[in-house]
């Protein structure tokens, strides 16, 4: 039984990855900035709620939890603004 979860999480974690990947790879293939900026903040909702989505499909949603998601989410934005306005490309 063990083993189902953790494989389970596993496949949940993948997915996480090739999305966040997919959205590097197209984000810094366009020369757009307002599409990377979408792009940067379509990824970032889309972190939020399948974080929520997963404490909720897995019985152990908290505020707590919800409220973590959402700051780690706001850092990452604030990190990558913080990037693209020190690199000049604003």
């Amino acid at each position: 039984m063990f083993t189902k979860i953790l494989l389970r999480h596993n496949i949940y974690y993948l997915m996480l990855a090739v999305v966040f990947c997919l959205s590097f790879l197209l984000a810094y293939s366009s020369t757009d900035r307002i599409f990377q900026i979408g792009v940067i903040v379509a990824t970032t909702f889309f972190y939020v709620l399948w974080g929520i989505m997963h404490h909720l499909l897995n019985h152990d949603l908290h505020l707590k939890i919800v409220v973590e998601y959402i700051l780690i989410g706001g850092f990452g934005l604030a990190m990558i603004f913080f990037i693209l306005s020190v690199n000049g490309n604003h």
